[in-house]
């Protein structure tokens, strides 16, 4: 986790760093630090390159502060997010659209073995997202 953890900081304070680079730094193997990065990539922290250098992920890089706090915005719609869930059997989530991205607020996952997985912390472009299609601009019609 130290390291993991380390890493994160190094992106988020140096800039893109490489996999030998990542290794070097961290004094671990490369495989080693190949699977940090991609588990910072799975959850955000970091993203690939072209060049295939690593670099901040949206975690770690500053947003617009959202006029009603999340944790306010997830406490009130839970119970509602659980109703819903109780009366059709489906996953449901809170998604707030910021800019092109959608970023899941709050989930209730059914008890369904077939689901969507919870997703809380993790943003999308909004044209990928079934909550942002109507906002997104990519998915607007034009007449």
């Amino acid at each position: 986790m130290d390291h993991a953890l380390h890493l994160a900081s190094l992106l988020q304070q140096e800039g893109p760093v490489r996999v030998t680079d990542a290794a070097k730094r961290l004094g671990v193997s490369h495989s080693t630090a190949h699977r940090l990065l991609a588990m910072l990539v799975y959850r955000d922290f970091a993203e690939q390159m072209p060049d295939r250098r690593y670099r901040a992920g949206k975690v770690l890089r500053p947003v617009e502060m959202s006029e009603a706090p999340v944790v306010l915005l997830r406490r009130v719609a839970l119970p509602h997010l659980q109703r819903l869930v109780g009366e059709t059997q489906e996953s449901a989530n809170v998604m707030v659209l910021a800019g092109t991205e959608v970023r899941f607020i709050a989930t209730v996952e059914s008890n369904q073995i077939l689901r969507v997985g919870d997703r809380v912390g993790r943003s999308l472009p909004a044209h990928m997202a079934s909550g942002g299609r109507r906002s997104s601009p990519r998915c607007r019609r034009t007449s």
